[in-house]
């Protein structure tokens, strides 16, 4: 922890523990209950809209409230004039609630897109929201009735970001790479947090919050998590054209602020600076594109890390503290969220003594932020009709039976399956288990790695606590009961990076003394290789290697990992299986060599352990997809040495790290470990019948896909089924090897992702498939931003994985057919 800002975080240890004094004195009662003062007045009036209300509620206020509702980190003071209660900032919702002990962590939002499955995204978020629910009923109590409840304002909420490049730290909190993608889970995790109720005998716009949400990180975020290869994000400036703003950003960000799909309450500025302006303080930002074009009302707040601060270590315009404060207050924000409280809250009065900010524009802003506190309930607690009211809450649904049960689900579908030799997996089948019945002699499992039995590697970040987490070595213990005289054993192998973080370059051979620590565990995976009948090799990165904070500079698996593979492989009987792990966010770039089979497991939260046994063992056949490319060794150098990709300086344009919408298929091989959307089942799938329906034109295009999968195979089990389009080729721009073209080329995708659906084929049928593909998804983006439908044939792919991917495919060749659009 970082020496500055212990101060900050004895204060709010101190705001924290405050309210216990009245917590054995009884509740205080809800703000609007019948027979309070306050019921009254016109803001506890029903009738009245939720922004009638604030109004009226802001009005009776003090500038200093209003100064306080600004600063909502670490916590706004308990009004008791009107009994409003205390709230704060401070918690993620991502998969789980983070920070607290007791809670279900589930699993992270990469392996939630990796899911593909919008069903499943939306029970997850839907359990989280239930357990902010609970926090905030017992923290309301614990206090006396002073708080509402931190856990229901999820400053970290889903990200809108995407996972442009495989280096980068934070690609565990993103959906994956692809925009659709993005948009699809990461709206359906959004929406299902918030979810919005209707108002009973309200007004139609009004809708109560479960949780609210803040969208991050507004707007071109995409690298530079701190202790990166090329700079720091506390200098990320960007330029970034208009092209690309409207090919990859705006219409994710907008997704997720569209007041039809139910848009975010807020919405997290980034400590960036594009194209010259800081984007806490752009009017094309704040106010052309949130409020003019997308007709957002959501509160706009700097990062926690400090947006602010970060501009004015930048240089931005030479401005100090104070300036920069009042250079984002006068563009729109309206929540200061960082650790430089105490500082800011100085500058906040020397600019409304100066009039640098008008007491109006902090006035409006914390009436704002009291609309939040109506849409969350916080003075509607006590109706009987309020959907989320403290009594109604089942406390027993914290990190209980029924939501491990679906953390178990969620880890389960989120597993990808790369590589099945010769259908090694699943382990032990009705054949093997007579067998051993015969011989009385089961098999021998050994689970080895640092993946193996350790449990905050599948939690990784922004997570709780929960009450208990099963390994992957529990998880096959469990499962391998079942195996008459089968026998697990267990060996560390060697720990997860040799104490090296981030960058393999800064590691030391640490396993090159024979009596080190890592060269003795190593020998001893090796030793108990030589007698194994199964080996699960449980590897990865984690958070020291990927992580904000943490951008890698390699893609390969740490160096002291790749030596306990080769040891291990060296070591075991010819005909042992032979079965790697990857647990990672960004993908590990191995393509399976030597091993029988291999998984791509992305930080399965609490029952990450059980998820992978369901799949090891064939209770569950895998059907995820990877949300990101895998790329090669060879790819990840081109990136270092090439000044246009690195990190802090991507350029989205032209060259590499532009995601597999710019792959052309020639190229795959060389590039190319595992391609976005590919995993595997064990059953086969059959596409055909494919048919196409265009309807309308322009604007109002949209077509409509149906296919008929048969399940071909020998078991049930869930495909995703994907839709490709590829758009005409520009007569003028000739595609070069590498994939960059002259012209209008290099700014055009060759291919993407236009529609998906999770279906579920019993085996011996088939279903018909129907998708849409809107007009938003048949847009290609123009010079100047703006999209439009392109006039032209294009051609629909349809199957299992995009076009090109290994022929070891479960879902066969993808199939297409063309289509003319207008």
């Amino acid at each position: 922890m970082m020496s500055h800002l212990l101060p900050t975080l004895a204060a709010f240890v101190a705001y924290c523990l405050l309210p216990l004094a009245i917590a054995g004195s009884g509740l205080l009662p809800y703000t609007c209950a019948p027979g309070t003062p306050e019921a009254t007045l016109p803001f506890c009036n029903r009738a009245l809209g939720f922004s009638s209300r604030a109004k009226d509620l802001a009005s009776r206020l003090n500038v200093s409230d209003h100064v306080n509702f600004f600063f909502s980190y670490p916590g706004t003071p308990y009004i008791a004039q009107y009994n409003v209660k205390q709230w704060s900032l401070d918690h993620t919702c991502i998969h789980g609630i983070n920070k607290l002990h007791g809670v279900s962590v589930f699993p992270h939002a990469i392996a939630q897109g990796a899911s593909f499955d919008v069903d499943l995204v939306k029970r997850v978020s839907n359990a989280t929201a239930v357990e902010a629910r609970i926090l905030a009923a017992q923290y309301y109590q614990h206090t006396g009735g002073q708080n509402a409840g931190s856990t229901l304002s999820c400053d970290g909420g889903p990200l809108a970001n995407s996972a442009h490049d495989p280096r980068w730290g934070r690609i565990s909190e993103t959906y994956g790479e692809d925009p659709f993608l993005i948009q699809t889970i990461g709206v359906t995790a959004m929406r299902a947090l918030q979810n919005p109720q209707s108002v009973p005998g309200g007004h139609a716009d009004d809708r109560f919050l479960a949780t609210r949400q803040v969208t991050r990180h507004y707007l071109a975020y995409h690298g530079g998590s701190g202790d990166t290869i090329n700079g720091t994000r506390y200098n990320a400036v960007y330029n970034v054209s208009s092209w690309a703003l409207g090919d990859s950003y705006i219409p994710t960000y907008g997704a997720y602020q569209d007041p039809s799909r139910g848009a975010a309450d807020g919405i997290m500025c980034a400590m960036t600076e594009i194209n010259g302006v800081a984007s806490c303080a752009s009017t094309y930002l704040m106010t052309e594109l949130l409020r003019n074009t997308w007709h957002s009302d959501a509160i706009i707040q700097t990062d926690c890390c400090d947006s602010l601060t970060a501009m004015v270590h930048a240089g931005y315009k030479n401005l100090n503290a104070s300036g920069m404060l009042a250079e984002a207050v006068n563009h729109g924000l309206g929540v200061y969220f960082g650790f430089n409280v105490n500082e800011f809250r100085r500058d906040m009065a020397y600019n409304l003594g100066n009039g640098t900010i008008k007491e109006a524009t902090i006035r409006a802003a914390g009436e704002r932020v009291l609309l939040s506190f109506f849409r969350l309930g916080f003075f509607d607690q006590h109706a009987s009709d309020f959907p989320f009211s403290n009594a109604s809450i089942d406390w027993a649904l914290l990190d209980g039976p029924a939501h491990r049960a679906l953390a178990r689900e969620a880890a389960t579908k989120s597993i990808v399956l790369l590589k099945n030799n010769q259908g090694v997996l699943p382990l032990f089948m009705a054949a093997e288990k007579a067998a051993a019945r015969r011989s009385l002699v089961g098999p021998t499992v050994l689970v080895v790695g640092p993946f193996a039995n350790c449990t905050d590697c599948l939690w990784h970040s922004y997570n709780g606590i929960p009450s208990a987490t099963t390994t992957v070595l529990q998880g096959i213990q469990a499962a391998a009961h079942g195996t008459p005289g089968a026998t697990v054993v267990h060996a560390l192998g060697a720990n997860a990076t040799c104490g090296w973080r981030c960058s393999h370059s800064k590691q030391e051979s640490c396993w090159s003394n024979p009596s080190s620590p890592a060269a003795l565990a190593i020998a001893d995976a090796a030793a108990k290789a030589r007698t194994a009948d199964v080996i699960v090799l449980a590897l990865g990165l984690g958070a020291t290697v990927e992580a904000e904070g943490c951008d890698r500079d390699s893609l390969g698996l740490p160096p002291v990992q790749q030596q306990l593979l080769v040891a291990v492989l060296a070591a075991k009987p010819a005909q042992a299986k032979t079965v790697a792990i990857m647990v990672s966010a960004g993908g590990v770039a191995f393509d399976g060599t030597g091993v029988d089979a291999l998984l791509y497991a992305p930080y399965g939260g609490e029952e990450g352990g059980s998820g992978l046994a369901d799949v090891l063992f064939g209770t569950v056949s895998p059907s995820a997809r990877l949300p990101v490319t895998v790329y090669s060794q060879a790819w990840a150098a081109a990136m270092e040495n090439n000044v246009t990709t690195s990190l802090l300086n991507l350029d989205l344009d032209v060259g590499l790290g532009r995601t597999y919408r710019f792959l052309p298929a020639d190229n795959l091989a060389n590039t190319v470990v595992w391609p976005f959307g590919f995993g595997l089942s064990y059953t086969q799938f059959r596409y055909d019948s494919l048919t196409t329906r265009r309807h309308g034109q322009g604007v109002t295009a949209s077509l409509a896909v149906s296919v008929s999968v048969a399940n071909t195979g020998s078991r049930d089990a869930s495909e995703v089924v994907q839709v490709y389009l590829q758009p005409p080729a520009p007569k003028d721009a000739p595609t070069t090897a590498t994939g960059n073209a002259a012209g209008a080329r290099g700014r055009q995708p060759l291919l993407w992702l236009a529609a998906f659906d999770k279906v579920t084929v019993t085996k011996g049928s088939s279903e018909t498939v129907s998708l849409t593909v809107t007009t938003d998804q048949l847009m290609l983006a123009q010079e100047d931003g703006t999209r439009k439908v392109v006039p032209g044939t294009y051609t629909v792919w349809v199957g299992g994985c995009q076009p090109g991917c290994p022929a070891t495919s479960t879902s066969g060749t993808p199939i297409k057919t063309t289509v003319e659009l207008k």
